[in-house]
């Protein structure tokens, strides 16, 4: 590396040398006309690349000539070693090497010796004629100028505006008076107010408030959930400063990674509380995704837990499955005795927006689907448990066998009177049946998906179900639209496959993500994704979302 100390010599009217200096540094140092060139002489008698300052081998600093030699101390050279006091011409220009420095640094001067001749000055050029030479007056014509633009944009407009009259004398003008003030084609959603732009525009030359946004935008959600901190951060924030109309379809919504960088890319200087880390890109330094795990039962028992975390990834749903038997076909049978191949669509239906998917019921997705069924202990035919409570399957259970009980008593001729006899049958039915279910780690039986305890403090409902808490949204705080990811097979991303329990977690980490998507740069072979990709700067977070300090959607 190059580090050169470059003094550019000028010269008063008195001729006394005025030096100005700037560092310049590279693993060499180009000399010419180009914009590019380290050294910048901008005349046309040097050319674009004229010569180069490089290191030899042998580490010693040369000065080569791109095409011609170069006119070193009176003699022409197209290679030589810099030299303390050497001096070379290259132009109109003297350029001397000052000083070099053992650790390589460079001091060097430049001065145009040999200037252009003014045209007049024994050049043989006529001088130019000046404006006033002609008769003419710069100050007339800017005095005209001015006349015109504040007729022709200001008082027209203003009049145009303000009487009524001469608004509706030139309404068929196919270009209106107020058209210069018209700053561009309203977005698709605010075109409803382009008859009447006082209804953003309240105050004449001032920009819309955010309370004029506010009267119509009253529910958009805060980018932080605590008032006082986003009223720190954001209060002096006008929406238009992201927000900014009269741009067509475009511009209203910034797609860009550039405002979200600027708080989130320094987020510990802004707020150095914040728990979060400061992002530039999602390629590049965006953590690992922060996921809201169920720990127990309760809304206070989802915790946001990072993925690299190496303890606490098991999700307590209180529910039993295992997605390795689901895909197993050797035990998965049609009824009718053939095989079945279950797919991720059989059970898992896409939401209308197909962002996410609809709530997995057992009668609409278990039962429907001839897959599992709640039998009685024999089998009735054409009756089955109800998936409910369990009071409502005792209920049920009492409510059965006590119509059975009694249908074959009168069938029997049995005595009408012996009533207790009859419902003490009817208990006994009842209660070998809620063992079976409730106790038989079988098919069709709660236990085969549920954790079931018992309180013998309860008589007649002696059995406890853990309630299901199955999480919606594993990432509250962001969206991911399944939609556009059809292409791909669910286990692509999702490792289910051997998956044999129901708090395994088959969430995607950041690297499978990365594997498709690029951040914001452009790129042939993947998906060009910035922060609005996944994030809404205005969104409020989902279900399950747990009561914490976060101070912004990740």
């Amino acid at each position: 590396m190059i580090r050169c100390l470059l003094i550019h010599v000028s010269r008063n009217q008195r001729g006394q040398a005025i030096r100005q200096e700037q560092w310049v540094e590279g693993d060499r140092l180009d000399i010419g006309r180009a914009s590019e060139c380290n050294v910048h002489l901008p005349d046309h008698r040097v050319s674009l690349h004229h010569a180069t300052i490089r290191y030899s081998d042998e580490g010693r600093l040369y000065l080569e000539g791109e095409n011609t030699p170069i006119s070193v101390d009176g003699s022409f050279e197209q290679s030589v070693e810099l030299c303390p006091g050497m001096r070379f011409l290259i132009g109109p220009y003297q350029l001397e090497a000052e000083a070099i420095s053992d650790s390589g640094e460079l001091t060097l001067g430049y001065e145009l010796i040999h200037p252009l001749p003014q045209p007049g000055e024994n050049s043989g050029n006529p001088a130019p004629m000046t404006l006033g030479e002609t008769g003419l007056s710069k100050r007339k014509i800017a005095l005209w100028l001015a006349g015109f633009i504040a007729i022709v944009f200001f008082v027209l407009p203003v009049t145009y505006t303000l009487n009524p009259w001469v608004r509706l004398s030139m309404k068929d003008l196919p270009v209106t008076p107020d058209e210069p003030w018209n700053a561009g084609t309203m977005s698709p959603g605010h075109r409803a107010l382009t008859a009447k732009c006082s209804t953003c525009h309240r105050e004449p030359f001032k920009a819309v408030e955010n309370a004029t946004c506010e009267s119509c935008h009253k529910n958009t959600p805060r980018h932080i959930a605590d008032a006082a901190l986003h009223g720190k951060i954001f209060g002096k924030v006008r929406c238009s400063k992201c927000h900014l109309d009269h741009r067509g379809k475009k511009g209203l919504v910034r797609h860009d990674n550039r405002q979200c960088v600027v708080c989130h890319g320094e987020i510990k200087t802004r707020h150095p509380a914040s728990r979060l880390t400061n992002i530039h890109d999602f390629n590049t330094d965006h953590p690992a995704f922060r996921l809201s795990v169920r720990t127990e039962p309760g809304e206070d028992g989802v915790q946001r837990i990072r993925q690299s975390a190496s303890a606490g990834m098991t999700e307590s749903s209180g529910l039993k499955f295992s997605h390795q038997v689901h895909f197993d076909k050797a035990l998965i049978e049609h009824p009718g005795g053939k095989a079945r191949d279950i797919q991720c669509y059989d059970c898992h239906k896409p939401d209308e927006a197909e962002q996410g998917y609809q709530p997995m019921t057992m009668e609409m997705t278990c039962q429907q689907s001839k897959c599992h069924a709640l039998n009685f202990e024999p089998p009735i035919e054409g009756r089955l448990v109800p998936h409910a409570s369990v009071q409502t399957v005792m209920t049920t259970l009492r409510e059965l066998f006590a119509r059975k009980a009694l249908d074959r008593a009168i069938s029997q001729d049995a005595a009408s009177g012996n009533v207790r006899t009859l419902r003490d049958r009817a208990e006994a039915e009842a209660a070998r049946n809620a063992e079976y279910l409730f106790t038989k780690a079988e098919e069709g039986t709660c236990l085969e998906c549920h954790e079931i305890s018992r309180d013998q403090r309860n008589s007649k409902t002696p059995w406890q179900v853990a309630p299901v808490d199955i999480t919606d949204y594993w990432m509250p705080k962001a969206r991911f639209p399944h939609g556009k990811h059809k292409t791909s097979k669910c286990t692509d991303c999702h490792d289910i496959m051997q998956s044999e329990k129901s708090s395994d977690m088959a969430i995607p980490t950041i690297a499978k993500c990365r594997e498709c998507h690029a951040g914001s740069r452009q790129t042939k072979t993947q998906v060009s994704s910035t922060c609005d990709t996944c994030h809404n700067f205005h969104g409020a977070a989902r279900r399950h979302a747990p009561k914490t300090t976060d101070d912004t959607p990740e």
